[in-house]
Formats: C-alpha cells, structure tokens, sequence
C-alpha cells in the first residue's frame, strides 16, 4: 500500500448544501476519530452555485490528510458525481454517505464487516426485517420507493430490497472495473452499479441498517420518479441487448460483411429517416470545421469529402473495403489510409481539425483514440466528434432502427454519458472551449474541443 493509499474513503456527493455540509462532516469526523479505520472524507461537489465548495474546502485545510474536495463546474448528476468522486478515492474500501447522514456514520462497520468477510458490494436497507426506520418518510415516498424496487426485481431477477438507500459500500478495485460501462447519470446510477455487477459475478450483500427520513431533500421526487423509471428501462434494454442469445456482431464480423459503399449509399437512401440522419450530421460537422488540413477518421465510404470541398482532406479508417471504395470515389479529391484510431500513422501537430463522427463507441480503449486525435491536431487545432448518447431515447431508437434498416447488419457499440466524455478530453489535455450536448434528436453528443496552442 502506497503512502497515499487508505483503508477506507466515505465518499459525500453533494449539491448546493451549504446549510448541512458543516454538520455531516463534524458528524463524520467525531465518530470516525474514535475508531481505529485509516479513512479520509471526500467531498464530490457536483456543479455548486452557493458556498458548499468553499466550505468543503475549509474543513480540508483545517483537518488535512482527512478531508478532500473534489468539484466540478457542471452539474453531473448524481451518477456523474459518484463516479468522478471514486475516481479521485485513496481507500481499498468506498462508503457512499448521503449529506444528511439519514443512516449514521456508527452503521458504518456494519458494512465493512461483511466487505472483510467476502463481499464486494455492500447496500445498506431499510426494507429487511431488521432493519431501524427512526423516522418514517411520507407514505407516498414509501409507496414510490417499493413500487420502484419491486419493478427492479421483477426487470432483472436479482433479489434486493432497496437498490435507492445512499448507503452503500464497495471495493474500489470493483467499482473500477466496472466504471467504463456505468452509463447513468442520474438517481438510477445504483441500479446501473448493482446489475452490471451482478452480471459479472460479483457478490452483492444487503444489511439492515438504521435509516431515518430527513426533511430538505432537494429531489422532485415526481420529476425523478419518471426520470429513474426511464433510466430502469434503458439499463434494461441495454442489458438485453448483451445477452449472449441477443449479443450484436463483432466490429470485425461487420467488416467482412459491409459494401464498402454503405455510407455512400445511405446519402441517398430511399429510405428517409435514414439518409436524413447521415445528412444532418455531416452538415452538422462540417459547420463547425476548422483550417484546411482535415483528417477524418472512420470515414467510412468517404463522404465527408463531399462535405469539405475546398479542403485538403485525410480519411482514415479500420476498413479496407471502404478505404478502397474511398479512393475510386473520391481519390482525386482526397487521400485515404488503412489503419487504426488508437495508432494513427501520422506525425503530431499536423492536422487543423480531427473528426471521429460515431466511431468511440466501436472502440474498447476509446480514450486511446482521443489521445490520437490531441496528438496529430496543431496547437488550436479542433477535435469534432459525435457518439451515442446514454438515454432511454437512443435505446428505444436504436431498437427500432434494428428492425428496420435495409441491411442485416449489426454492430457492437457503447453509449457515452456527458461526464465521462468530458473526462476524457479532459485526461488527454483537451481544456480550451470544450462543448458536449445532445445532437440528433438527443441521441447523440456533439463533442467539440480546442487544443491549446502552446500545446
């Protein structure tokens, strides 16, 4: 273990709690000084308009070495705070604690005991029958919060009892492996955790704990009832659309099988919906196109050349049909390369503008790609991409689209949220003018970002 490293991190997502962050860390503090845990507290501050940051951060000058703050400007949802907050965790262990310490920091061992004894994620309930209620909540939150569990159970057979209650403990090297296929943002980011946990084996434990209603909440409970209930529906659609009976081809299955042409014709497909999707994007990304030297990747039959006509273009793409089909195509317009994303063959700073239009999610290792991509543009140079969109929208649409596109082909893909392709861009170096929003009828993310020029 590093000297950095700690036994434990109780991670706090906060939002706007200026009033009440001040008594859940002296809570945290007093109980957890008179135990013998190596712990620090880590305070995930998710897009604070008022003082809570501020505050945060003079408790961690004032008890350094136990208190950390981590903020971030845009508001991630509760899903997108967690997982940044576990990203910047030092403990083996991670304890999810709401702000209003609903179960107190003494139910704590509780859940480390039984992480000690084996297993990896520990949900804290207050729907077993030793479980403490010392404070009833409304009887409508009740009914909302059964009626929801129950529709969890039934969605994906795994027996839990209160996938909602904040407090939760799991191993971080779990939540690790797991974190590029979390795609919640929101208040169901508990249910993304726990099925695609379960789906990989890991062993889940739920232990009653003491739990009591705190006035203050600052959740619409009817606006985030309907928003958690699509949320359910999409980890469902996606789960089943990686069940083995149901799992799409491979990315190189479809290589063998696609025309090299497919792009091409899809501009002029008979078939509306679809030559509108192909059209829109593309004028969409060459609107926003900076400078002469463009490289496309993925470009597929080339028809971003159309596009771009008074630009030196580069398409590169994993296909050798499509490269081929490319050339005799658009040849004398542009020149095109066989090679892959994440190992691009040409030298760094070269290029004005790099566009990577609905390739990430084809990519294991996405983040290498975007690594390419910051490595071969010039300084104030652009990167434009657009990505499936984690949303019950996309899933449905993408469903749908299944049955009723022309050709029998499928691909495998993976569905981004907006915090962790700001992380991305952020990671590689991308910080100058970064915008992401929802494009293509909310089913996708416009991802536009600006090298800095010094780079």
């Amino acid at each position: 273990m590093s000297n950095h490293d700690k036994e434990l991190t109780i991670l706090v997502p906060v939002y706007n709690e200026e009033k009440r962050l001040p008594s859940c860390l002296d809570g945290l503090l007093s109980y957890m000084e008179g135990t013998k845990i190596d712990y620090e507290i880590l305070v995930s501050a998710d897009g604070c308009t008022d003082r809570t940051v501020e505050i945060a951060e003079e408790y961690s000058r004032k008890y350094e070495g136990r208190i950390r703050v981590v903020s971030f400007p845009e508001r991630l949802g509760k899903g997108g705070g967690v997982w940044h907050g576990v990203r910047y965790a030092r403990g083996r262990i991670v304890v999810l604690m709401d702000v209003d310490l609903a179960s107190p920091p003494s139910e704590i061992p509780k859940l480390l005991e039984e992480i000690r004894k084996g297993a990896d994620i520990v949900i804290g309930s207050r729907n077993l029958p030793d479980s403490k209620i010392l404070v009833q909540p409304p009887f409508y939150r009740k009914v909302l919060g059964k009626a929801f569990n129950l529709l969890f159970r039934v969605l994906f057979g795994i027996k839990l009892y209160d996938t909602q209650c904040g407090f939760k403990a799991f191993r971080r090297s779990v939540f690790n492996d797991l974190n590029e296929q979390l795609n919640v943002e929101g208040f169901a980011f508990d249910v993304d955790l726990l099925v695609k946990a379960h789906r990989r084996g890991y062993r889940i434990v739920e232990v009653p704990v003491k739990w009591r209603y705190v006035k203050g909440s600052k959740v619409n409970v009817l606006k985030q009832i309907f928003r958690m209930g699509s949320e359910l529906l999409m980890v469902w659609l996606e789960l089943k659309k990686s069940e083995p009976e149901r799992r799409v081809k491979k990315v190189e299955k479809f290589y063998d099988e696609v025309r090299g042409d497919a792009y091409y014709n899809a501009l002029r497909s008979k078939f509306l919906p679809r030559r509108w999707w192909h059209l829109h994007k593309n004028r969409a990304i060459s609107s926003r196109v900076m400078g002469r030297n463009i490289l496309d990747v993925g470009c597929g039959s080339g028809v971003m050349v159309e596009f771009l006509p008074h630009k030196d273009v580069v398409g590169a793409d994993v296909g050798e049909k499509f490269i081929r089909f490319a050339q005799r195509k658009y040849g004398c317009r542009a020149s095109f390369v066989k090679c892959d994303a994440r190992k691009l063959p040409f030298r760094e700073g070269v290029f004005d503008t790099v566009i990577m239009s609905e390739v990430l999610e084809h990519l294991k290792e996405p983040q290498k790609a975007i690594m390419e991509a910051y490595r071969v543009l010039k300084g104030g140079g652009v990167y434009i991409a657009t990505t499936p969109r984690t949303s019950l929208r996309w899933s449905l649409i993408e469903a749908v689209w299944t049955k009723l596109r022309r050709e029998n082909l499928e691909i495998e893909h993976t569905a981004f949220t907006y915090h962790k392709i700001r992380y991305f861009l952020r990671k590689v170096g991308f910080s100058q003018e970064i915008e992401i929003y929802p494009f293509m009828l909310g089913c996708l993310l416009f991802i536009y970002a600006k090298k800095p020029i010094e780079s």
